[in-house]
Parts: structure tokens; sequence; C-alpha cells
């Protein structure tokens, strides 16, 4: 009997402490519990993150800037005609062209959606409860998977105390806590998609998608003009075609790259050597050193997206490298410094 009682008890905790963690994490992912109003909308580029994600933002920033024609994009390259940054990502875009205020599309798109500048807009959505904190789906998924593993014992420990008819009424208590653990599972369980929104966010994102004059296609039409459109629609619905078959060139992933990708994750399970070495590489591909130009600010954000980037300006005369770096022969020869030495 007392075996039967302390099977009971550690089956009901296993059921009733995971479905409270459950039901307190599917609480925080609702995020503010008001409805969305107008003035919750963010601007044009926390439109694009939170639509879109960080890809969706680079690709919001080149074309604001290609519709000002600050920048061109031909045969895959952003040249820079005029070095005017209105916001910190701005900013990082032109701290990202070399010495001749150019360099590859598909570059730019890379490394400036992993910009701090981007993280920076990711943040701030998480503030204002319309993303889900980093790392929180993870902890959402882990937390329902235990739930679920608990629903289950105490399930079956409930039907095998079914059977003698000392224990039964313990049985059928811990078959109505794993069947009221199921309905928690089924209410509060983490979102089928990868989606980092959260319900506040969600709705938000409906709001905007189903506003009349923020769904419009027509750059003109639009409130945020070309930019606002891409923010919205994504890189599919750029007004300029040349521009929109340029972005969707460089946003595919070559052939190469995929099975590279593929043969490293493959070797990964068997070396841990090289795995290290991919994490050095990948981390190496994310740094840039730029060089050269003068950057004219005319606006910017204060805060953490500025003091990421203010190393990205240059000195007009001379070269100088992003991030405080010195050039040496081997750093300049992966950027695009000149041969000319930096100081």
């Amino acid at each position: 009997m007392i075996y039967a009682i302390l099977v009971t008890l550690c089956c009901a905790a296993l059921i009733v402490v995971p479905s409270v963690t459950l039901s307190r994490v599917r609480r925080q992912a609702r995020g503010r519990n008001v409805p969305p109003r107008a003035e919750d909308v963010p601007d044009v580029l926390g439109v694009a993150h939170l639509l879109g994600g960080a890809e969706r933002v680079a690709d919001t920033v080149i074309t604001a800037m290609h519709a000002d024609q600050r920048v061109t994009v031909r045969d895959g390259k952003v040249g820079v005609v005029e070095p005017t940054a209105r916001n910190a990502v701005e900013r990082a875009l032109l701290g990202r062209c070399g010495a001749d205020w150019s360099t590859s599309l598909r570059t730019m798109r890379r490394e400036l959606h992993r910009d701090v500048t981007v993280d920076a807009i990711s943040r701030s959505l998480e503030k204002l409860d319309m993303l889900l904190p980093r790392g929180f789906q993870y902890r959402w998924r882990r937390v329902a998977r235990a739930q679920t593993a608990g629903v289950a014992v105490g399930a079956v420990a409930g039907v095998v105390l079914l059977f003698p008819a000392a224990f039964r009424v313990m049985g059928v208590v811990l078959l109505v806590l794993a069947l009221a653990g199921a309905l928690v599972r089924v209410a509060c369980g983490p979102h089928e998609s990868s989606d980092p929104r959260t319900d506040f966010g969600e709705h938000l994102a409906r709001m905007i998608t189903a506003d009349t004059s923020w769904s419009r296609t027509s750059a003109g039409a639009h409130p945020g003009g070309a930019a606002g459109v891409v923010a919205v629609h994504g890189r599919l619905r750029v007004p300029d075609k040349k521009l929109r078959a340029q972005l969707s060139e460089a946003a595919r992933v070559p052939t190469r790259r995929r099975r590279a990708a593929s043969t490293g994750r493959r070797a990964g399970r068997f070396s841990s050597t090289s795995s290290s070495s991919s994490w050095t590489s990948t981390t190496a591909a994310t740094s840039s050193y730029s060089c050269g130009g003068t950057v004219l600010d005319t606006g910017g954000d204060s805060g953490s997206s500025d003091s990421g980037h203010s190393g990205h300006s240059g000195h007009s005369g001379g070269h100088s490298c992003s991030s405080g770096h010195s050039c040496s022969s081997s750093s300049c020869s992966s950027s695009s410094c000149s041969s000319s030495s930096c100081s």
C-alpha cells in the first residue's frame, strides 16, 4: 500500500509540475494582453524584421538606398553613389563597402543580416513583446517534451493501478491528472512553426498585412515607399524589376555551398576537429573589415545600435579598417583594402 501511494505521488508530480511550468511559459509567449493598435506599428525596418526576419531587413535597406539613388546594384555588385546614412543599418551597409565603395550583393546581404545593428532591432521588438526572447522556443519545446513524458508515465501507472481493487482509486486519480495534463499540452504547446513572434506580435503582423495602406505593392502609394513594399511583402515584390532579379539571385544558396555544408555536417558527426575548423571558418566569414571613404551621417539611432559600428566610418584621404583594426598584409588580403598601407 505504501509503495502504491509513493508511486501515485511521484507520477502526480511528474504531471502537475511540468504542466504548471508549461502554462507559465505559454502565458509569457502571449506577450501583451491587449489588442494591437496603430501606434504599436514599428518603423519600416521594425516591420521588415517582424514580418520577414533579419534577411528582409537587409533587402529593405538595400531597396531604400537604391530607391534614393544613394547606391546602385549592377551585375551583382552594390556601388555607393552618395555615402549618406539615415539610420544605423544604413551606416553598417556603407561600412561594409570597400575602398572603391563597392562590394558583392550576395556578401552584403549575408553579412548585413547578421550585423549587430539588425540584432538591435530584434532586441527592441523583444522588449515590445512582439518577438519571443532568444532561446525561448527551445525552452518551450523542452518543457513540453518533459510534460508529455510525465503525462505518459502517469497514464501508464494509472492503468496498472486500476486492476488491483485496493489501488483503483489511485489509478483513477492518475488517469484524471493525465487527462488534464493532455489538455494542458494541447492548449499550451509550442508553435509548430519556427516563427519567433508572440501572440501580440502575430496579431500586429496580421493587422499590418490587412491594412489597406501597408498592403499596397506600389512604391508611390505605399507609406514607406519602395522600402515599405519590401518590408511587408518581401523581395519578390521589389518595385524595380532589375533589383528584384538581382536580390533573388543573391538570396539563392549556391549548389556548391549546399554540398559543402552537407559534407561538413556529415564529417562533424565523426570528427570534433572538423567541427571546430568549420566554426572557425564561419566566424572568419562573418567578420568584415572595410576601408576607405567618408560616410555622411544625416540621421541615426542612439544607443547600442550605433556603438557597434562607429568604427566603420573612414577618414577621407586615408585608409582605415573598421572596428578599429589596423590593416596588415594578411588582413587586407581578405578584405577590400587597397595595396597601400592603412593607418
